[in-house]
């Protein structure tokens, strides 16, 4: 050793072999020793104190074969830490060749490889190593070799391979040093390295090494300006190659090629479409990692967008999609081209490429929200794409967004519009993935509607309503779907425990939906209950199979029965074929514990926990028995389980709607959900209506005399109107207490309003032992109709109008000196003869006959709209054994005056032309009343049926709509009405206002085309085809001078009714019913009555025949039907024909139809002819006024009736399922 001041030497010379050829080495023991001692004295030196000339000896010995090959790994790693400190002191010049320098670093690589067992004695020897390699950047001496490939590939497999998550960190970060020197110091990079990076982002081996893949990750990001090129050579590579193989390959080819493919486990760069799938990963994955190593690779994907082979386009499309979304780096900010480009795939030729855009579109709403919005209008359009794939993705993609402030903010109110449209999408998968898209959003959206934020009530309010609006479409599919998810995302009653709060969610939720909303719930309440009586009929046969004792004919009977039931109930359901099948096989199990399963599923007496119970218990035994109509029956089981509308839920019900609770309940929420009281006895009503069962438990809590006691007058008639509906839903089911006999009994003395007063009136009469209570109200009532003190008689009449109906032996003392007072007085009699004249003046003096609303009719008014009430009533409850026919027929005199004569009794009357209005509305309802009873269905001519036709053309939109909507089609609904009235309802085709005419519609084609007298026989909308044909004949508009414009006016009547009933099925029996006409007659007595001869009339039926017959071939040739002949034999109903003579009957092959008329039409184009359906009416603003009624139509409608009229929600129809048509229910809204 040199002075202190000098170099250092190496003091220590070890003797490592036996001899001077260096080829055998001493003991092992003395190897160690001597190895040991010279490692400790090398790890001393210092680089710049060294002198290297005294290293020459040992420099040479420790590469010696017999060293560096030794078999003791021990010896071998002392020998690499001694050879790592020498190339340490010399650098940065080493004292070996290339070969040696590559023999030496093959044996570090070998030592690095046992990095891995960290429990080595030995181990710290190879850490040792590592560390040196590292802080003194030996492996820059690899990059000089002039074959330093393989070396390089060498220590990036082996480091790699050596990083587990149990290594530590300081070891993986000077592997991660060695490999970036590996990477920089080279002049290029061989290309197997880049393979190895690349290969620790596949999926699998992120999944087997997370370690590997961070440090994959780690050292592309620290040399990420080394890796651009290579990593885009490499993308290029697959590109270019894959393009050009699939350029020169079938499909077949493509196909086989990728079979081989997924045989390899490389990720090579070769031309298959896996290839590029695999590319298009590590593009994603180093995008996540190392962004920067993807500077010239995202213009490579852009180009790809334009390539012709439409798998390149997706996957481009998908891989951008998902950069483009990646948090915390804009990708579209720095590459607004690739952006560009990338947005106009929405409108590629192949629905796959679209399908991909759309999906990662709307993800942007999750991850990019401030991208987004520019993309608002383009998912709208792809909603509406024509490839219903694109629709569904679109769907399914808003359905699992997570809606956080953020992505609500970015999602457009015309994105949410259009997802309700493709709820009623023509194909079902977009229909259902719609549906459950809205009702996800709606579910996660719940509490900040509850909290009554505004912009979400604005914005996400409005999902139940185009849910339940659904209900109108009537398609079994949907229907289906909507209940599905009715209690799940929409009520999410599965995860609210107490009932309570489920009481209101379901009230929340109710709240919010439109008027036709309301209906469309309703409505599917309305299913369910239909269904539910049909399983029930079901279940009842079930159970009676095999009964001992039963004949032959019943067995038969009961299979025939049971044939029609599970068509019935099948038809509600998709898959109508599959549901019967498996309807018929659950019949065939006859299994008590499935049929009492079921029955309880839809008990209404149970509480939800029990229907879930009984349910689960029943499918459970169903699996075992007949599994394979386990999901075919699901949504019957789902339809039927009383779990959304729920006797639980009554009490609470019961509360919201009590005054002091509502009260309570209004001071401490936001205005938005203020009427939940109100909302409350709506569904009440509902119930009482439907599952009057439901509220059988809480009677005393519904009839609380305390709530009959507020001061509220509105809120104590929806009270008393909750309380009717009960007591008519379950007779005999009013308690019987003084204290509530004296509370209603004061309500019909008081004169308070006209509701209280009848509600309590029927009330009172429902009372078990009222009679004696009824009797002295009556006749308090009857002494003080001409009281001249009393300032208000419209409630005491209509407290009447109830008893002369429901206690006729309490009214029939007082019935001859009330009925006299009511016709001569206050119908015939100047009875405040100008009662409301002054509400309905127009500005110039002139009279107008404007609706005017009930509720603003002054009480003379009322007055007489309750004394033509309290006539028919009278009729109506009389025991039919004591009505004389005169009394009947003079009760009919009355209301068929006041018909005809617009609401007047007299000829010189002065009745103001409000409530004449009121008052002919008034007794066209009660004439349907009266032909609802069986007995006095024959006191109403067929005069009578074409005059209260003739309401339909009422120039008054409210009398119309009131008539049509409320009355008349409730009733025929209900088999309430004969037949005969049938046709009245497509007098409805000049109506001035679509929405009727489209309600009228729905229910034709949805409720009475479904009645039919006897299975297999023609509907009773078929059958009246030749009654609407007679009273076509018989209109007062007919003008045989003008024939070719009278044959195009009633030509729309005619075609109205095509629309409504016509199909491919039934075309042949309607042509054959309009040609049957011809061989009959009108009866001699209709023919009288009309004051011309019986010949005209003849000829009008037989030209309305030929008219039906041509516009039903114009038809059937516009749809491509075919009109064959009807196999049947066919009668026409005998009330108003009577068949021809045979010499008359050859008469029937003249010609009747105007030829004329059929050449301007044959000239008019199809549109015209198709859309002819109300479209004049529409130019006119108002019904068609008959000709009789010429004098009273003075011209279109003013602007605000017809604003009024245009106002009207048209759920009117769905509204017709829930009215009764009653005398009781007809003026709630009073």
């Amino acid at each position: 050793m040199t002075e202190d001041n000098g170099p250092h030497e190496l003091s220590f010379q070890p003797r490592l072999f036996t001899n001077a050829s260096n080829k055998k080495t001493v003991t092992i023991a003395e190897l160690y020793k001597q190895m040991k001692k010279l490692s400790k004295e090398l790890n001393g030196l210092e680089q710049e104190t060294v002198d290297t000339q005294s290293l020459n000896a040992v420099t040479k010995q420790l590469i010696a074969p017999s060293l560096l090959e030794h078999k003791e790994s021990g010896v071998v790693s002392y020998v690499s830490c001694c050879i790592a400190d020498i190339l340490r002191l010399y650098a940065p010049e080493a004292p070996y060749g290339d070969d040696e320098i590559k023999h030496i670093f093959n044996v570090f690589i070998d030592q690095l490889q046992l990095l891995g067992d960290s429990t080595s004695q030995f181990f710290p020897l190879r850490e040792y190593l590592l560390t040196s390699l590292a802080t003194v950047r030996t492996p820059a001496l690899v990059a000089m070799l002039p074959d330093a490939d393989d070396i390089i590939s060498r220590f990036f497999t082996v480091l790699i391979g050596v990083v587990k998550p149990s290594l530590a960190h300081n070891i993986q970060m000077q592997i991660l040093d060695i490999l970036q020197q590996l990477l920089e110091e080279p002049k290029t990079v061989p290309q197997d390295v880049i393979d190895i990076i690349l290969f620790q982002f596949m999926k699998k081996r992120q999944q087997e090494n997370p370690a590997a893949h961070q440090l994959a990750s780690d050292l592309a990001n620290a040399a990420s300006d080394v890796l651009q090129k290579y990593i885009y050579q490499y993308f290029n590579d697959v590109i270019v190659s894959t393009a050009q193989q699939r350029s020169g390959q079938t499909r077949q080819q493509q196909a086989d090629t990728e079979n081989q493919r997924r045989d390899r486990n490389s990720i090579g760069s070769g031309g298959s479409l896996e290839d590029l799938r695999t590319a298009h990963f590590l593009i994603l994955e180093l995008n996540k990692s190392a962004p920067g190593t993807l500077l010239n690779v995202i213009p490579q994907v852009e180009e790809e967008l334009g390539v012709e082979d439409v798998d390149i386009r997706v996957l481009a499309t998908s891989a951008l999609g998902e950069m483009f979304a990646e948090k915390g780096f804009t990708l579209a900010k720095r590459y607004e081209s690739t952006w560009k480009t990338w947005k106009g795939r929405r409108a590629d030729s192949s629905p796959l490429v679209r399908m991909q855009w759309v999906e990662h579109a709307v993800s942007l709403y999750q991850h990019q929200p401030q991208l987004s919005r520019e993309l608002n209008d383009y998912i709208v359009e792809k909603l509406c794409d024509v490839d219903e794939k694109v629709r569904q993705a679109t769907c399914r993609s808003l359905g699992v967004l997570e809606m956080t402030q953020v992505v609500q903010a970015a999602i457009g109110e015309n994105v949410i519009e259009m997802l309700g449209e493709r709820c009623k999408d023509r194909r079902a998968a977009v229909r259902s993935d719609a549906i459950i898209a809205l009702a996800n959003i709606y579910s996660q959206i719940y509490d900040e509607l509850e909290q009554g934020s505004i912009v979400a009530q604005r914005k996400w309010g409005g999902i139940p309503s185009k849910i339940f609006m659904l209900r109108f479409i009537n398609d079994p599919d949907i229907d289906s779907k909507v209940e599905s998810i009715l209690t799940g995302a929409i009520l999410n009653f599965a995860k609210i425990k107490d009932d309570r709060s489920r009481c209101h969610r379901l009230l929340v939720v109710f709240s919010s939906l439109s008027r036709k909303a309301r209906a469309g719930f309703f409505g599917y309440m309305q299913r369910q209950h239909e269904i539910i009586k049909l399983t029930d009929a079901f279940l009842t046969l079930c159970e009676a199979q095999g009964q001992n004792g039963a004949t032959a004919d019943a067995e038969g009977a009961n299979d025939l029965m049971m044939r029609k039931l599970t068509v019935d109930i099948s038809a509600r359901f998709p898959e109508k074929a599959k549901m019967e099948s498996a309807l018929t096989q659950m019949a065939g199990l006859r299994d008590s514990e499935v049929y009492k399963g079921l029955r309880a599923t839809m008990n209404a007496e149970n509480d939800i926990k029990t229907v879930r119970k009984c349910q689960k218990s029943a499918l459970k035994k169903l699996s075992s028995l007949a599994p394979n109509i386990l999901d075919t029956t699901a949504p019957l089981w789902k339809c039927v389980g009383l779990t959304t509308i729920n006797r639980v839920l009554v009490p609470f019900l019961i509360e919201y709607v009590s005054s002091p609770a509502t009260l309570a309940l209004e001071q401490s929420m936001n205005e938005s959900q203020a009427d939940l009281g109100g909302t409350s006895g709506l569904l009440l009503e509902y119930i009482t209506r439907v599952f009057p069962e439901m509220l059988q438990s809480y009677k005393i809590e519904l009839f609380d005399v305390a709530e009959l006691r507020s001061d509220a007058v509105v809120a104590v008639e929806d009270r008393l109107a909750l309380l009717v509906k009960f007591a008519k839903a379950i007779p005999g089911g009013v308690p019987r207490s003084d204290e509530l006999e004296s509370q209603l009994a004061s309500f019909v003395r008081s004169g308070v309003s006209v509701r209280q007063a009848k509600y309590a009136a029927y009330l009172v009469t429902q009372i078990e032992g009222s009679e004696a209570l009824c009797a002295t109200l009556v006749g308090d009532t009857v002494d003080n109709l001409d009281n001249a003190h009393i300032e208000q008689r419209a409630p005491a009449f209509a407290a009447l109008s109830r008893f002369a109906q429901h206690a006729p032996a309490a009214f029939a003392t007082y019935a001859e000196r009330v009925s006299a007072f009511l016709i001569q007085t206050v119908l015939m009699g100047n009875f405040s003869a100008q009662d409301d004249s002054a509400d309905n003046m127009d500005d110039d003096g002139g009279s107008s006959d404007e609706w005017v609303e009930r509720s603003r009719l002054d009480d003379a008014a009322l007055s007489k709209v309750y004394a033509v009430k309290i006539l028919t009533n009278w009729l109506v409850g009389m025991d039919l054994q004591s009505v004389t026919r005169d009394r009947a027929q003079s009760v009919v005199g009355t209301l068929r005056q006041l018909v005809r004569s617009s609401g007047e009794m007299q000829q010189d009357g002065v009745t103001a032309p409000g409530t004449r209005l009121h008052l002919q509305l008034t007794a066209a309802s009660c004439m349907l009343k009266v032909s609802s009873v069986k007995q006095f269905r024959d006191l109403l001519s067929p005069a009578d049926i074409e005059s209260l036709a003739l309401i339909m053309q009422n120039p008054c939109f409210e009398v119309r709509s009131a008539f049509m909507l409320e009355k008349l089609l409730p009733m025929l609904v209900g088999w309430r009405l004969h037949v005969r009235f049938i046709p009245v309802v497509f007098l409805a085709a000049h109506d001035p206002e679509a929405s009727l005419r489209d309600n009228v519609r729905h229910v034709v084609q949805l409720r009475l085309s479904q009645i039919r007298p006897s299975p297999g026989s023609p509907s009773v909308v078929e059958d009246s085809l030749v009654r609407l044909l007679y009273m076509l004949a018989f209109h007062p508009d007919w003008n045989d001078e003008q024939m070719v414009d009278t044959l195009e006016v009633f030509a729309r009547y005619i075609e109205y009714y095509i629309t409504c009933v016509c199909s491919s099925q039934n075309v042949s029996l309607l042509f054959c019913y309009a040609g049957e006409i011809k061989a009959y007659r009108a009866r001699a007595d209709a023919v009288s009555r009309m004051g011309q001869a019986p010949e005209t009339y003849t000829r009008r039926l037989y030209v309305v025949s030929e008219l039906a017959q041509y516009l039903l071939r114009e038809k059937s040739a516009s749809a491509n039907w075919p009109v064959n002949v009807y196999p049947g034999k066919l009668a026409l109903p005998s009330d108003i024909f009577v068949p021809v003579e045979a010499q008359e009957a050859r008469g029937g092959a003249q010609v009747y139809l105007d030829a004329e008329f059929i050449q301007r039409r044959s000239k008019a184009p199809a549109s015209a002819r198709a859309g002819g359906v109300g479209a004049a009416a529409g130019k006119r603003g108002r019904a068609r006024a008959p000709t009789a009624a010429a004098k009273r139509a003075k011209g279109p409608v003013a602007g605000k009736q017809a604003a009024k009229g245009k106002a009207k929600d048209d759920s009117d129809a769905e509204d017709v399922e829930m009215s009764s048509g009653d005398d009781e229910s007809d003026e709630d809204a009073e």
